[in-house]
């Protein structure tokens, strides 16, 4: 009898954890319906806003996510629904795809704003202009490391706060020291943007470490861009450029591999207002940070990265988060 009391004791309380982790499958139906109104604005809001500046994007919807309380857990979605490889997609991937996804609202911004330039180069390269062709090359060597590596360790990059938050600081001391040891390059006529393939490989190799959420993929390619010998101007420019051809393979390659889950689990119409609001908010972010850049730098970007993030920090350890 002591015996057997002593398996039951050892027993039972494995037997409850089971019974928490082991939660019910999720319907198509109850899935769509966490995808509120409010939900879309927020997030359009955060991508639209964050996407562009030295801060993060998906940091940030990581963050706003936390906060709104989405459920990413490993709960699976009913067998019904299923990606184009015929895998059962969790609450988790479905939360955080619909970080890559939404992008194609900051994507349209950029699109908008520099349709002259991305037309003047579609139609250069079919001209034969030299600067046209090196300029599409540049942006083409670029993207590549953090495309290629991106889809390797796709499954592997772990979106969670306390990651995101030490990558904000750590980006934020890394803005302090660029901005003292790097020097200060005449802001040139970006009429003709000039980047060799060298300092576009170099601008690709950083653009790898913004595959870690906080890091920010617009910090890696200014920065990126200004170690590569690139005025402020040139270095943002080019971000914005190279950051239009990743975000967009990103957010096509997430929406062809969803496949039919696609429309299962994200409603058009609440998925399509995120869309806008990014586009919209996204367009006022890039117009206002050109000029700021150009007049006060970086460094107030770092102040705000190391504040939010000590501050995340201490708000995932007392529990908030």
């Amino acid at each position: 009898m002591p015996r057997a009391l002593l398996i039951l004791l050892l027993i039972c309380p494995f037997g409850l954890w089971a019974a928490e982790q082991t939660s019910p499958d999720k319907t198509a139906e109850e899935v769509r319906n966490q995808f509120t109104i409010q939900r879309a604005v927020v997030t359009g809001l955060v991508e639209g806003i964050t996407e562009y500046l030295p801060v993060s994007s998906t940091g940030h919807m990581i963050i706003s996510d936390a906060v709104m309380g989405i459920e990413k857990s490993s709960t699976l979605v009913e067998a019904s629904v299923v990606d184009r490889k015929g895998r059962r997609l969790s609450l988790e991937k479905i939360a955080d795809d619909y970080i890559v996804i939404i992008q194609l609202g900051a994507i349209l911004a950029v699109l908008f704003i520099f349709y002259q330039r991305m037309s003047s180069v579609v139609v250069g390269i079919f001209k034969g202009n030299r600067s046209s062709i090196f300029l599409a090359l540049a942006i083409l060597i670029a993207f590549l490391p953090a495309a290629v590596l991106g889809f390797i360790i796709k499954d592997y990059i772990p979106f969670n706060v306390t990651i995101v938050a030490l990558a904000l600081i750590i980006g934020g001391f890394l803005i302090f020291i660029a901005e003292e040891k790097l020097p200060k390059i005449p802001s040139e006529n970006t009429d003709e943007l000039n980047v060799t393939p060298k300092q576009a490989v170099w601008i690709g190799l950083c653009q790898c470490a913004a595959l870690i959420p906080g890091t920010s993929r617009s910090l890696a390619t200014i920065l990126g861009g200004r170690w590569a010998g690139l005025s402020s101007a040139v270095a943002t420019e080019f971000s914005f450029l190279v950051g239009f051809v990743i975000l967009s393979a990103a957010s096509i390659y997430k929406m062809y591999a969803l496949g039919p889950a696609l429309l299962q689990v994200y409603p058009i119409g609440n998925a399509s207002l995120g869309l806008f609001i990014a586009a919209v908010s996204a367009f006022i972010s890039v117009k206002w940070m050109i000029g700021f850049i150009l007049r006060r730098g970086l460094k107030p970007f770092a102040w705000y990265r190391i504040i939010a993030g000590l501050v995340l920090l201490g708000a995932k350890s007392l529990g908030y988060l």
